[in-house]
């Protein structure tokens, strides 16, 4: 049986190294290079808004994920929050989010510039969970970043099969004690 080469080793990698510190270092610029773009996230985030609008091809943007502000107004009325800019927020973002955010940018191939978030209109009540966090992609138009939060805020409807199950494990419990 004859061993046939099918690629030559030019084909196969574009990074040539010549030792072993060479081949330490080119992995370790790997990494570093990925932090940089994460850490450019977060500073883009904490950072103010600025006035010009970051242009994105809104056909190439998953359509369940774009929002106007009045959608936006509209949809959370009801949850008293408000839309600000994310400097406002002054807590850790999940690092979920900021992979969200690169997988996005990526994907788009342009960097989101101005970011906004969703934070309760009274001073006094505090959330534990974190906002949702959307881009600004034109003019009157966002982008939900975080859109696995979404999911979380969804309210369940009301039934009252829920309040009888409830009713029903407070009776067994107290009945079970005596």
């Amino acid at each position: 049986m004859k061993i046939q080469k099918f690629n030559s080793e030019n084909k196969l990698s574009s990074i040539r190294m010549s030792c072993a510190d060479e081949a330490v270092s080119e992995v370790k610029n790997l990494f570093f290079t990925d932090q940089l773009i994460e850490e450019n996230i977060l500073l883009d985030i904490y950072t103010p808004n600025s006035d010009g609008v970051q242009q994105i091809d809104l056909k190439r943007l998953n359509i369940d994920r774009v929002f106007s502000k009045k959608q936006i107004a509209s949809k959370f009325l009801f949850k008293r929050v408000r839309l600000v800019d994310s400097v406002k927020y002054q807590e850790d973002y999940a690092i979920k989010t900021i992979l969200e955010i690169k997988n996005e940018q990526k994907r788009l191939g342009k960097n989101f510039k101005n970011y906004y978030t969703l934070i309760p209109s009274r001073s006094f009540i505090k959330r534990k969970k974190e906002p949702l966090l959307f881009a600004q992609v034109d003019e009157h138009i966002f982008y939900l970043i975080n859109s696995y939060l979404l999911e979380e805020l969804e309210d369940k409807p009301f039934s009252f099969n829920a309040i009888y199950n409830w009713l029903i494990k407070k009776i067994s419990i107290k009945t079970y004690t005596k």
